[in-house]
């Protein structure tokens, strides 16, 4: 009598979900891409890759609480891809809860330091807890990797406007 490995045929179909979800994804279906990717998780609880695209599916939905609790999920499973740390802490900048954000951007930033949209992130929410010199410090890291960048320059100025303002 042959022997099956539920567990190897539950992580087998939980990246074959996985996989339909990202091609609806990409095809713009997020909401048909979301049940895919929720049959990932149920077939596989410890899979974070679809956690992780569960919460990119849903943040396209404009779903940010569902989103953080997929990404919160996958944070289980990852600790060393920064693409996860930075979405999970833009969705809390994009709920206004800056102070729970930076230590996931900065964790993004520990792992891909070479990253403008990193630090721009970073500065964005330090300016935003009006920690006015930090935000300095990350949007020049970002405009030290991104030179040509416009709105990073135009982001320092305001930033350096409202230090000059806290000094006078």
């Amino acid at each position: 009598m042959r022997q099956i490995n539920f567990k190897l045929d539950r992580g087998k179909t939980a990246v074959q979900y996985n996989r339909q979800g990202v091609e609806a994804m990409l095809s713009g279906s997020y909401r048909e891409a979301s049940y895919y990717l929720l049959s990932a998780v149920v077939c596989d609880p410890d899979y974070w890759p679809a956690f992780f695209n569960l919460g990119n599916s849903w943040a396209k939905l404009e779903d940010s609480e569902a989103a953080i609790w997929a990404y919160e999920q996958a944070v289980r499973g990852s600790d060393d891809y920064a693409p996860l740390f930075l979405n999970l802490g833009l969705l809390y900048c994009r709920q206004g809860r800056y102070r729970d954000s930076v230590p996931y951007l900065e964790h993004a930033w520990r792992l891909a330091p070479g990253r403008p949209t990193y630090a721009v992130a970073l500065g964005y929410a330090c300016y935003k807890l009006e920690e006015y010199g930090l935000s300095w410090h990350w949007y020049r890291k970002a405009l030290r990797l991104d030179s040509g960048n416009e709105r990073i320059r135009e982001s320092m100025q305001m930033v350096g406007e409202k230090i000059l303002a806290t000094v006078e």
